[in-house]
């Protein structure tokens, strides 16, 4: 069996709902976690829950008083395929709702996201060989973010909704990532990279910021009899540029968050499961004013 790795992040989870200009969804980055068995096919569902409180002044935030709270679920229907030995293409379609609650005032959307593809070619591949006590992976790729998700939703009054509270962007955005895997033994430290160029909204005069993030963690292999089991832990990092356009939407987006993770991921035949809780141990989001909560993520696959 060859080594496991860590994907990268096919979809910065869009920037979700909020209707203010201070709110918690202009950052908060995913990333597909630890993958099933690297040289094989697979489909899979993934589930995941970030929330966020956000207040409109730096001095409210620092003194404990949230104007707003907001939840982003997302069900993420997810695939890996082979196209040669060496090039692999990695598709995620999204489906999003967002809460936001201000004021007693709750505002809901939902619907499909933007899809992403991304090609991935193995630059080289030492799992399976017998004869080394230490295997690696390093793959890179590229790939686009299409404007498969709806980015014209209205509120009851027929007032278009702020696009942070839209389920996709309008945009065509690209992303260049990289992956690497070593292991020795049962254990083994995967890492990766991802980058993401936003392009502009211009029916709506409207730019998400670029944005990088990053992941790196220690996993322990256990076979206990036909099924593996992986724990892991390590660390995920995002960062984002503030969004651009009108001024009065994009105060108080952009900033930089760091994760501790912890997981577990279960391997039994064709089938895998696993689940990721991530844990704030930094943050400084739209300038200091929003405040992420704990994010977990769940995930189950079918490997042919």
């Amino acid at each position: 069996m060859r080594t496991l790795f860590i994907a990268v992040a096919l979809l910065a989870l869009q920037p979700a709902a909020s209707a203010c200009d201070v709110c918690g969804c202009s950052i908060g980055g995913n990333y597909f976690g630890i993958l099933p068995q690297f040289h094989r096919h697979f489909v899979g569902l993934r589930w995941s829950e970030q929330s966020f409180r956000s207040a409109h002044s730096l001095i409210s935030a620092n003194a404990g008083h949230f104007d707003s709270e907001e939840s982003f679920r997302s069900i993420d229907v997810m695939g890996r395929f082979y196209l040669l030995q060496r090039l692999q293409i990695l598709v995620l379609t999204p489906y999003h709702e967002f809460r936001r609650m201000e004021s007693g005032v709750e505002t809901r959307s939902k619907g499909l996201g933007d899809m992403s593809v991304m090609a991935s070619y193995v630059l080289f591949d030492t799992g399976d060989s017998l004869h080394r006590m230490w295997r690696q992976t390093l793959t890179i790729g590229g790939g686009v973010k299409l404007p498969t998700g709806q980015s014209n939703l209205t509120n009851a009054e027929g007032e278009l909704l702020h696009p942070n509270l839209q389920p996709g962007s309008g945009t065509t955005d690209f992303m260049l990532s990289a992956a690497y895997t070593v292991r020795h033994g049962a254990w083994g430290i995967a890492a990766d990279v991802l980058g993401r160029l936003n392009t502009a909204n211009h029916q709506q005069d409207y730019q998400f910021g670029n944005r990088i993030s990053g992941s790196a963690k220690v996993f322990y292999w256990k076979n206990v009899g036909n099924v593996v089991i992986l724990p892991n832990a390590g660390v995920f990092v995002d960062g984002s540029q503030a969004n651009r356009g009108d001024s009065n939407l994009t105060v108080g987006t952009g900033g930089f968050i760091a994760l501790g993770t912890l997981g577990l991921d279960v391997y039994m035949g064709h089938f895998s499961a696993g689940f990721t809780f991530q844990q704030p141990v930094y943050q400084n989001l739209g300038a200091g004013k929003v405040q992420s909560h704990s994010r977990w993520m769940a995930t189950v696959n079918y490997i042919f």
